[in-house]
């Protein structure tokens, strides 16, 4: 991985965390997230999955998405609605 490429990921890494501590706040359900992606060409292949502790209705996705995109703006950076992938997580 080039000097380019750690810059970005660690760039990507404070993106979404702060995009997973707004959506904390917006959404009950919401748990926490994670990302998969090349950083040779991210903004073709960054995936996220949003971990939640039941479905998200429609406005909830849009919202998510939303919070999303605006912390990726800094990175040029976007995602769509197939590149972002929600996981039920039962409570115990």
């Amino acid at each position: 991985m080039t000097k380019t490429e750690k810059r970005l990921e660690k760039a990507l890494i404070q993106q979404l965390t702060q995009a997973c501590e707004a959506l904390k706040a917006t959404c009950p359900s919401f748990c926490y997230l994670s990302h998969t992606g090349s950083m040779k060409k991210l903004d073709a292949t960054l995936k996220v999955q949003l971990y939640c502790t039941q479905p998200l209705s429609k406005s909830e996705l849009s919202q998510a998405l939303v919070h999303l995109n605006h912390h990726l703006e800094a990175l040029s950076c976007s995602l769509k609605t197939h590149q972002v992938k929600v996981i039920i997580e039962p409570t115990s």
